[in-house]
């Protein structure tokens, strides 16, 4: 939505606009009242154990940061299948990046079932929970911060938009927001990806498995369908004993 904003609001255009819009970063260079927006996956939490995880964020000090979350229930069965099923499209590309050396023996696809998944000490759900309350504890460290949260997004995506982009400084028209919120539907987005107009960040691994797409369900509540009131209860328990009530997600 950011980056089809940001397209209309200025009128941007590229042989790659599409790939740029998702990246997000090269669309600074095509206008100058056009922030620089980087976006990372902090500090690696899928491939971290929980007393892995870096507790300080000063690098952050400097800059806005916008910290978007979901729901962990929802987070680590999209996990558990990202890993299950779509790790080998970037792995060998992660495996030449060397801040990611340390973790080579851990990008690989996961061998168990979701059962398994959910209390594996690497990149599940303990680790994305300490996580959580580690960037609140330091979200004043940063010039600026934004919780975004998933489920915000999907109730009122016009008004989330509107957010981001005011955190961000940027202008813009009404036509504007409508155009980025059509154009960023999961419908079209799932189209997209089927018919593979992106790289490797908006591809399916298995065009006839709907679990390998990048664009898999786009669901809130979605963890209700694979895991067992015991699995839930379990989840939940973590949740409302360790994550700081900030994000609005105990139980």
């Amino acid at each position: 939505m950011i980056g089809t904003a940001l397209q209309q609001q200025f009128d941007l255009s590229h042989p790659d606009i599409k790939q740029k819009m998702l990246s997000l970063t090269p669309l600074a260079e095509l206008h100058p009242n056009i922030p620089t927006i980087l976006i990372d996956h902090d500090d690696n939490p899928q491939w971290n154990k929980p007393e892995e995880l870096q507790t300080s964020k000063d690098r952050y000090k400097n800059v806005k940061v916008i910290f978007l979350v979901r729901d962990p229930r929802d987070v680590v069965v999209s996990a558990y299948f990202e890993q299950k099923k779509r790790v080998y499209l970037w792995a060998d590309g992660f495996k030449q990046d060397k801040s990611l050396k340390k973790y080579l023996d851990r990008i690989k696809p996961y061998e168990g079932n979701l059962s398994e998944f959910l209390y594996e000490d690497v990149g599940s759900l303990k680790t994305l929970l300490r996580y959580y309350n580690i960037w609140e504890k330091n979200r004043h460290i940063p010039k600026y911060f934004l919780l975004v949260r998933y489920e915000d997004i999907h109730e009122n995506p016009h008004q989330e938009l509107r957010i981001v982009l005011d955190f961000l400084g940027v202008q813009y028209r009404d036509e504007v927001i409508n155009e980025a919120v059509n154009y960023s539907s999961f419908e079209k987005m799932r189209n997209m990806e089927k018919t593979q107009k992106f790289d490797l960040k908006l591809k399916p691994a298995n065009l006839e498995d709907e679990e390998s797409y990048k664009t898999r369900k786009g669901k809130v509540g979605g963890f209700a369908e694979y895991l067992n009131e015991k699995e839930i209860a379990y989840i939940n328990h973590l949740i409302n004993d360790t994550l700081s009530d900030f994000y609005g997600y105990k139980a």
